[in-house]
């Protein structure tokens, strides 16, 4: 960079760490407002509610050092925060918006996400998701699942007592549609009772297998050899035509030279696709519970299998912090 006092690969480095202070500047400042409006908003929400209270609000906000979809990742890391707003009605309907701010990218907002949904029990134990979502991505947006634009999800969630499974599928519309299914089994492990605290604190550990579709072509190719026509397959050109000619041992009246042959090559691709596994993951979150507040940092391990070629997803770690105020 002429005139500059560093090269070009310093001051690429100082800027996307001043953008890292920056976007963890922002994310503080904000769970900070969370935590110094959430008294006043308590009180104002406690004095207008009444015991007939028709719904909750959440608002969220969520820092991870990677983004993903359904496994899938790319080779440049892309950290991200997410602020979300939801509300939940008593009679199970409910709807959410989030934004997806990618560091380093060159949109402000990569990815916003607008979901409207359905929840309800069959059982005491049962429990029934139906949502849609209608996603729209930055210009410049880096993120793998940027080509998809609306999702049906359907999930269901039985409660085992010492068991907590669910099966979500989602039926996804891009530019090619797919079709995933995720199964989880967790069960929240409480902490507080082993030290008698008065603040509710767990591990809410998850293993999950996803599947879905992959798209992808097979080519088949096929070589077939005849004769040329009006070679008459012989080489003497004599009356015995393809009869032996004792005058000519091993026959060389049925030998044929390569100039006589014609060979054709035909290739043929066709479009394919499977349902496959697709990744297996593991997830310990640690959940606190402080009023209204729900803290939640995470790890999260994925393995990516069943790689297309061309596809950069690697095995790797994904740690995540989520802040949740419900009033």
């Amino acid at each position: 960079m002429p005139g500059s006092p560093c090269s070009d690969t310093d001051c690429l480095r100082l800027l996307r760490m001043n953008n890292m202070k920056t976007l963890w500047t922002r994310l503080g400042l904000t769970l900070l407002l969370l935590v110094l409006a959430a008294p006043w908003v308590q009180a104002a929400t406690s004095a207008a509610s009444d015991t007939t209270k028709a719904g909750w609000w959440v608002i969220g906000m969520e820092a991870s050092n990677n983004s993903s979809f359904y496994g899938r990742n790319t080779a440049t890391r892309y950290p991200f925060i997410s602020p979300s707003v939801t509300y939940v009605h008593r009679t199970g309907l409910w709807a959410s918006v989030s934004a997806y701010q990618l560091f380093n990218t060159e949109d402000f907002i990569d990815q916003t996400d607008l979901t409207v949904g359905y929840s309800f029990k069959i059982r005491k134990r049962l429990e029934v998701d139906l949502a849609y979502t209608h996603f729209t991505f930055g210009e410049h947006t880096p993120l793998v699942n940027a080509s998809t634009t609306d999702a049906l999800l359907a999930k269901t969630a039985y409660d085992w007592k010492y068991l907590y499974t669910a099966l979500t599928g989602s039926y996804i519309i891009g530019s090619d549609n797919d079709v995933f299914a995720v199964l989880e089994n967790s069960r929240y492990i409480p902490l507080n009772p082993i030290w008698k605290g008065d603040i509710p604190i767990g591990l809410d550990p998850k293993v999950s297998i996803t599947a879905g579709t992959q798209h992808f072509s097979e080519t088949h190719t096929t070589t077939t050899t005849r004769k040329k026509a009006g070679s008459g397959g012989t080489s003497g050109g004599g009356p015995l035509g393809d009869i032996l000619d004792p005058l000519k041992p091993g026959g060389g009246g049925n030998s044929t030279s390569p100039d006589e042959e014609e060979t054709t090559t035909t290739t043929t691709t066709t479009n394919v696709s499977r349902f496959r596994v697709l990744n297996y993951e593991l997830k310990v979150p640690l959940v606190v519970y402080y009023g209204s507040f729900e803290f939640e940092p995470s790890w999260r391990y994925a393995i990516p299998v069943n790689k297309l070629e061309g596809d950069e997803s690697r095995a790797q770690s994904f740690y995540t912090l989520s802040v949740k105020y419900t009033f």
